[in-house]
């Protein structure tokens, strides 16, 4: 599911940052995103040029730390209440140290 909402963003021109646990999870994000893309393209429903910007939106990580410069995030954490209960943690403690960094920054 991940892998389609970080799609639909970068296609609409957001830049995008796709976390998974796994280095082979994030590669399997990014293959199947391009695999769709190449299929809108196929239809005529999708340039290359946007295909081609639409993935360059895409940054794939297994570093969860990237996401403290981000200003909106979307879970799509496994239903396993300890994987989204570590998720949600390390999220809360990034965006509240970004928000105090932006918070200086205005002083």
């Amino acid at each position: 599911m991940g892998n389609g909402i970080a799609h639909v963003f970068a296609k609409g021109g957001y830049n995008v940052v796709l976390v998974d646990v796994k280095q082979s999870f994030v590669d399997r994000g990014l293959q199947i995103i391009s695999k769709n893309l190449e299929r809108e393209v196929a239809k005529n429903k999708l340039t290359l040029e946007q295909r081609d910007l639409s993935l360059a939106r895409i940054a794939g990580t297994t570093d969860r730390k990237r996401l403290a410069d981000c200003d909106f995030v979307v879970e799509a954490a496994s239903e396993r209440f300890e994987v989204k209960a570590d998720l949600f943690h390390d999220l809360d403690a990034m965006c509240q140290a970004a928000r105090q960094s932006h918070r200086d920054a205005l002083l």
